[in-house]
């Protein structure tokens, strides 16, 4: 069954300060015996922002479902760019909808 995944961190620090990204992943894309999600957003923070997206990496099983590793750089903005290496939440949100990536904006 189709499936997407909540997710909330920040990036890490260069030049002072830190993005959240936040927002849900697009729905589940099966890969021979397993999945993965795409993923994309808009964050901004003090006057400038920055774009991200990818692909999670394969589950990861828990005792109540499974999570996804998310690692990859914002775009680069005003001379930097930030790193963001995290997972996305366990929980899980079902469709039976064959529906593109949601996007959202996340400010910090």
């Amino acid at each position: 069954m189709k499936h997407a995944h909540k997710f909330k961190f920040d990036s890490f620090k260069v030049n002072g300060h830190t993005h959240r990204l936040m927002g849900v992943t697009g729905y589940s894309i099966s890969l021979w015996i397993t999945h993965v999600h795409f993923y994309r957003g808009v964050c901004s923070y003090n006057g400038h922002t920055h774009y991200f997206s990818g692909v999670t990496g394969i589950p990861k099983k828990t005792k109540n479902g499974h999570f996804h590793k998310m690692s990859g750089f914002l775009v680069m903005t005003k001379n930097h760019e930030h790193k963001y290496n995290d997972y996305t939440n366990e929980n899980i949100e079902y469709s039976s909808k064959k529906s593109a990536i949601g996007m959202v904006i996340g400010s910090k």
